[in-house]
């Protein structure tokens, strides 16, 4: 387009110089013919860009990270005239059409239209623009362009993604539902030292033989329930301060991998135990797939901007006192606080695992994961170009 303007102001000049040195009716009206080519150009792209008609639409506005879903488009020329070098742009950072390239480019003759019928797909959670992001319209010469950014663009809310997993690694043996010693449908009991008088009907393993016999009557074993070991998993919602891109890939890593495992637990009616900061504390109880559903869509408009550290609730439910229980921290900041609090959870005897969504490869932090490690804590590093799936199980 540069050599095209300089050819163009060159014939002005020479076509000046002609007239000016040799004038004459023929070498005037060829400098007037040349001051008139770029004025037609411009009048021209900017009738086009007026005039020039596009239509776009989606099937569902409401739809999941990684499925495809129908999307059409439609560009028009309802004018007498040939729309020539017509360049459309899609937006391509968040999202992506089947079969379309990043910008395509048309000629359209008077009355025709092009239409697109294709899938789209999201690549990240969140609400944003898909679809067309501007017109590039230039002239037949190529010495004018004007980009035409498209108002009406199409708005959707991308649902984070749910990872169905078949086992659970990541979790301690009597945490994983692939091993049956431990279960949470019935809590196994612990004996009591108190005795009472047999019952038909009760279990004959349940008969104290020593104290029934200095009794001379059958008695039974007392049993009281023990307490059930929970699921506890923490969110961290603090803000992640990357470059966009990379943001966006941690905060959908951090939040499917806490809904893998809610989910997880939840198609088994285990229940789990969900904290986050998002306006305040929450906590949300999770032991069914209505449950679950309830979490899911709250998913959907949390941001990242906590204001407390993920360390100072898991310290809070550390000293409530329970023991034995199961945490998970899906994190992106591995700092002294988290340290020092995860340690101190499992000298409660509780059992840690740390998700740390993160490509932070200093030696500081791999000298923090092995100091954790020697500890008791589990550490797994997912990295940006990780599968949730391919790590939890």
């Amino acid at each position: 387009m540069i050599v095209n303007r300089m050819i163009c102001i060159l014939f002005i000049i020479a076509c000046g110089i002609f007239a000016s040195f040799y004038g004459g009716n023929i070498s005037y009206a060829l400098f007037y013919l040349s001051l008139f080519i770029p004025v037609v150009s411009f009048a021209y792209t900017l009738f086009v860009y007026i005039r020039f008609k596009i239509y776009q639409s989606i099937d569902q506005h409401m739809i999941m990270k990684g499925d495809w879903v129908p999307y059409s488009s439609t560009i028009a020329n309802e004018d007498f005239i040939t729309y020539s070098n017509v360049k459309v742009n899609f937006l391509k950072d968040k999202s992506v059409i089947e079969d379309a390239q990043s910008n395509m480019e048309y000629n359209l003759l008077p009355g025709e239209q092009r239409k697109i019928e294709a899938r789209l797909k999201c690549n990240y959670r969140g609400e944003y623009f898909v679809g067309i992001d501007s017109i590039e319209v230039t002239d037949f010469l190529f010495l004018f362009q004007i980009t035409y950014p498209i108002r009406s663009k199409l708005n959707v809310v991308v649902m984070p993604r749910v990872v169905e997993l078949k086992s659970l690694s990541i979790a301690p043996p009597q945490f994983d539902l692939k091993y049956p010693i431990w279960s949470m449908y019935a809590p196994e009991d612990e004996l009591d030292i108190e005795l009472r008088k047999y019952n038909p009907g009760d279990s004959k393993k349940l008969i104290h033989w020593k104290a029934s016999a200095k009794q001379r009557e059958f008695l039974s074993r007392k049993y009281q329930p023990k307490p059930e070991n929970k699921i506890v998993l923490f969110m961290d919602l603090k803000k992640v301060n990357e470059d966009e891109l990379l943001t966006i890939i941690t905060e959908d890593q951090i939040i499917e991998s806490i809904l893998a495992i809610a989910n997880y637990y939840s198609l088994k009616s285990i229940p789990v135990k969900v904290i986050y900061e998002f306006n305040g504390k929450k906590q949300m109880v999770i032991s069914s797939k209505k449950e679950f559903q309830q979490f899911y869509k709250a998913c959907a408009s949390i941001r990242f901007d906590a204001k407390g550290s993920i360390s100072e609730y898991v310290k809070e439910y550390t000293m409530s006192g329970d023991q034995g229980d199961f945490y998970v921290i899906a994190t992106h900041v591995l700092d002294k606080d988290i340290y020092l609090t995860s340690i101190g959870a499992v000298a409660s005897r509780n059992q840690v695992c740390i998700l740390f969504i993160s490509d932070d490869n200093t030696k500081e932090s791999n000298q923090r994961i092995s100091d954790l490690t020697m500890a008791g804590v589990k550490v797994y590093k997912v990295l940006p170009g990780d599968e949730v799936a391919s790590i939890l199980s």
